[in-house]
């Protein structure tokens, strides 16, 4: 009979495999960290930056730019189609199944342009022997199918066409200096294989099956829709197929449903303490979740998730989610969307001033400004 677990030790289980109940120290590398929480949302050039400040001790900015130049993580579009930071060595599982997912989305308007999706995304690969701009790209995919209109065989709305269509089967990764501290210049991509040194990629079931391990590891104990989703993994068949070359053990959730985790995983009492945090924008924590109710209360989640798809930068506290922050490289404003006593508004000006310097560490933390969007006592006040 699968024990039961609770909504609290869910929570702190989850924090801890995310390095989020205490802050890993500075010998556990970048690229390390990146492994063991999942990957580091990369859709913005300064995300993973916020995000292995809040789960590591010392400079951000060195640990990660030296290991993406060291090619020891590598920026490249992985879970749910969206850039990450991974280590190098399990780029290509993450690869192999976000192009399964990628291909499956864009064969359709691939049928309608005519054109073979693995082809092209193998001719793609070859070009990208050495680094292109997305321009070079479509420039070359263009020449190769000369009349063929990409952009109308697409759904209305979708920019840069060719290029959705020549990436779809996956390959390539980012160069350096993309993937740096507020780098958002224009970005070239080279094949993976050919920046990695290694030509191997893993068949699609033993890519399935590690990225399945990677986000249990990361995530667990978690539903199957929740692996599902965090992963990217399209039909119930495939995800079995993965589930059933791993040890696992069942367990019952608070709300009865049946949560999946690794034979050998351990959990967190729920009442383990939980410091304050904050996480940046579309962390990979608030996205890898089908259920969020571990994370945060129902009240807060129309505060955080956005109607166009945005995902706020995060504050927590006690382990949940309790309002959202922003910082544009001089103040930082913090909005709290539950009440909060003044000794825990003390706590996370705190935290704040500690993620800062971690990105920032040519500044005192005395010297930040700090505003209260909702604060009582003096909405937008500002303290030092």
């Amino acid at each position: 009979m699968a024990s039961t677990t609770t909504l609290a030790e869910l929570n702190r289980t989850t924090l801890a495999r995310q390095h989020l109940l205490r802050r890993s120290g500075a010998r556990r590398t970048a690229e390390q960290i990146a492994g063991d929480v999942g990957g580091l949302q990369a859709q913005h050039a300064d995300m993973p930056y916020l995000g292995l400040a809040a789960r590591r001790t010392g400079a951000a900015v060195d640990a990660v730019q030296d290991a993406l130049t060291a090619r020891l993580l590598v920026k490249a579009t992985a879970m749910r189609s969206t850039l990450h930071l991974l280590p190098a060595a399990r780029w290509a599982a993450a690869d192999v199944v976000s192009a399964e997912a990628r291909l499956a989305a864009w064969r359709p308007s691939a049928r309608r342009a005519g054109i073979d999706l693995v082809e092209l995304n193998a001719a793609v690969r070859e070009h990208c022997a050495q680094p292109r701009t997305v321009d070079e790209v479509e420039a070359f995919v263009v020449d190769r199918h000369p009349g063929v209109d990409a952009a109308a065989a697409v759904p209305g709305g979708v920019s840069r066409a060719w290029w959705r269509l020549a990436s779809a089967g996956g390959g390539l990764v980012h160069v350096p200096p993309s993937g740096f501290w507020h780098e958002h210049g224009t970005h070239r991509v080279v094949a993976g294989a050919t920046w990695l040194g290694s030509a191997d990629r893993p068949d699609p079931d033993g890519a399935r099956a590690d990225v399945v391990e990677r986000y249990l590891r990361a995530f667990g104990p978690a539903t199957r829709a929740d692996v599902a989703r965090g992963v990217g993994i399209r039909g119930r068949r495939l995800l079995e197929a993965a589930l059933d070359r791993l040890d696992l053990r069942e367990l019952t959730g608070p709300d009865g449903a049946g949560l999946l985790d690794l034979a050998d995983a351990e959990l967190v009492p729920g009442d383990a303490p939980a410091p304050v945090r904050l996480l940046p924008r579309w962390d990979h924590l608030l996205v890898a979740f089908d259920d969020r109710s571990r994370l945060l209360d129902p009240a807060v989640v129309e505060h955080v998730y956005r109607r166009n798809g945005d995902v706020l930068p995060t504050v927590w506290v006690a382990g949940r989610v309790v309002g959202t922050w922003s910082w544009d490289g001089g103040a930082v404003r913090l909005t709290a969307v539950a009440d909060l006593a003044p000794d825990v508004r003390a706590a996370i000006e705190a935290e704040a001033r500690t993620v800062l310097a971690a990105v920032a560490p040519g500044r005192r933390g005395s010297d930040l400004e700090i505003r209260w969007a909702d604060d009582a006592r003096g909405s937008g006040r500002a303290r030092r």
